[in-house]
């Protein structure tokens, strides 16, 4: 367990509904996978871009974590990367 000795930044962490701690959390999960399949298979932000249509400065922001990722982003991804981003619990 993490030990705050900042009460103020404590108590505003505390103020943040727990979905919401869970949905950042899982967002950056998915953006250090993307990071992760990227330097894998040896693909630049620059050729991920291309490869989903996108400008280089929206893989930026995906990487940065706290992206909102919908289910369609994160198909156009997977199909550009060639890889799995996120499993499904049957």
């Amino acid at each position: 367990m993490t030990t705050f000795y900042d009460k103020e930044l404590e108590q505003e962490l505390n103020a943040i509904p727990a979905a919401t701690r869970e949905s950042y959390m899982l967002a950056d999960k998915i953006a250090s996978r993307i990071e992760y399949v990227m330097k894998e298979k040896n693909v630049s932000k620059k050729q991920l871009a291309e490869k989903t249509h996108k400008r280089p400065s929206e893989i930026t922001k995906w990487l940065a974590g706290g992206h909102n990722f919908t289910c369609k982003t994160i198909g156009l991804i997977q199909q550009a990367l060639g890889a799995p981003l996120i499993e499904v619990a049957h």
